[in-house]
């Protein structure tokens, strides 16, 4: 109590009791407080952290299992300190003494002489005393176990399935590792990344399968059903579409593709998934907004689908992804769900609209075909009557020329002929009396019925 401060700037120790009678247990307090301290440094700060970083670095341990790790290492530090308050206590008894008081009272009195008569034999302090004292002799068996552990860490062994980029410092080191058994330089030097390069992937552009509801199918998989339950979940921002007739559509495909060059997918993209899917949305809404709907729905859906696989295959080694496309495949096409009454509208318009053109077209081609019928029966007719009348004419001509010839040889006689033939054009079926007298007039006379014309006898 009485030194001064120089004394105490100047001592390692300062003991402050008047009696000297504590000073043995303050030496072993102070032993035990050292070697607390190096039991901290080197099994919970050095060995613990050194393991966590191991399993860390070999994946054994994600983030946050380092996390739980290096909170573990801090609190196993403070309970080991806390074990120097029960230094002295209840004037110095160990733990095991009062254990061994409370054992010889049980009813296991064979059990208890035996736990005491290990537990006088153990004492935790003694242990580590004895690492703290030869711990010069101990690091280097350490350091070559340790040494060996990152030596021998190197091994690994890929699956069938699986392909092995290593990168070094950063670097990637080709060619890739095929399935077996490799070694690697152990971490920081190699990292491994592994990957099932030779497995057929796939992205859904318009919906998404839902595998935890695989057993709760809705009632039906119609187009004009909401699919808002069971596997199949909409994603309209993907599925719906314009078409090039200016139609609202709602797709729905599936891109089947593998990772040909493993590399470039690991290390080119940040999500190879996600890439794939926004190439190939953009590819399927450019196609789509050149295409008619009918072609969509109908015998055109195949041409899109390789046209689409071409495209994306374009797009994504322009990426440099890394991706073979193997196929794309239009899923489900149908007119959205929102304008399915207007659809539904616009195609009974449409049927009503090809209805009667169909109509007027059966009209048009019976109405054509009549007329070509009667214009051609009236062209030959008209031709028909035009041969008529031109030999009709041709033969009044010849006969008048016949008529003049002979009145032309014998006048009288003609004369006398063309008379009474005129007569009788003029007055058919009447009875008629002709006085003709060759040096005077000729006369006519009319005779009515039942008037008898008398015999040439008579009229002399």
């Amino acid at each position: 109590a009485g030194a001064s401060d120089v004394t105490a700037e100047a001592a390692d120790v300062v003991y402050m009791p008047h009696s000297l009678a504590d000073l043995p247990e303050f030496f072993k307090v102070s032993r035990s407080a050292v070697r607390t301290a190096w039991q901290n440094i080197f099994l919970f700060a050095g060995v613990l952290n050194l393991s966590a970083v191991l399993l860390a670095a070999t994946g054994k341990i994600g983030p946050v299992g380092a996390a739980v790790t290096h909170q573990l290492s801090s609190f196993f530090v403070m309970m080991n300190s806390l074990r120097l308050l029960y230094v002295r206590r209840e004037g110095g008894r160990r733990w095991h003494s009062r254990i061994t008081d409370r054992l010889d009272h049980s009813p296991l009195p064979r059990f208890a002489s035996r736990f005491k008569e290990s537990a006088a034999h153990f004492e935790f302090d003694s242990i580590t005393g004895w690492l703290m004292d030869h711990r010069h002799r101990m690091w280097k068996p350490l350091i070559y176990t340790s040494a060996a552990l990152f030596v021998l860490n190197g091994f690994y062994a890929l699956k069938p399935d699986e392909t092995g980029i290593i990168e070094r410092f950063g670097r990637k080191e080709v060619p890739n590792k095929e399935p077996g058994l490799h070694y690697k330089l152990p971490w920081p030097i190699d990292r491994l990344t592994r990957m099932q390069a030779h497995r057929v992937r796939a992205v859904e552009v318009g919906f998404r399968t839902n595998t935890a509801s695989v057993d709760a199918e809705p009632a039906a998989y119609e187009w004009n059903v909401q699919h808002r339950s069971g596997r199949f979940q909409r994603v309209p921002e993907e599925a719906l579409m314009l078409t090039g007739d200016q139609n609202m559509i709602e797709l729905n495909a599936t891109v089947h593709y593998s990772p040909e060059r493993p590399d470039d997918f690991v290390f080119r993209q940040i999500n190879g998934d996600a890439t794939v899917r926004a190439a190939a949305e953009s590819v399927i809404q450019s196609i789509v907004t050149q295409t008619s709907i009918d072609d969509l729905l109908t015998t055109g859906r195949k041409a899109v689908e390789l046209r689409a696989r071409d495209l994306l295959q374009k797009k994504l080694d322009l990426y440099q992804t890394g991706v073979k496309v193997l196929q794309v495949r239009l899923e489900d096409v149908h007119p959205s769900l929102e304008v399915v009454d207007a659809f539904r509208e616009v195609s009974g318009a449409f049927e009503e609209k090809s209805r009667l053109i169909n109509e007027a077209e059966g009209y048009r081609n019976e109405q054509l075909a009549l007329a070509r019928g009667n214009a051609q029966a009236l062209t030959r007719n008209a031709a028909a009557y035009q041969i008529g009348r031109t030999n009709r004419a041709t033969g009044d001509a010849s006969r008048f020329t016949l008529t003049e010839a002979a009145f032309a040889a014998a006048p009288q006689a003609t004369e006398h002929r063309l008379y009474l033939e005129t007569v009788e054009a003029v007055l058919p079926g009447k009875k008629k009396l002709i006085i003709d007298k060759s040096q005077g007039r000729r006369h006519l006379l009319l005779l009515e019925d039942g008037v008898e014309i008398p015999s040439p006898g008579i009229l002399n």
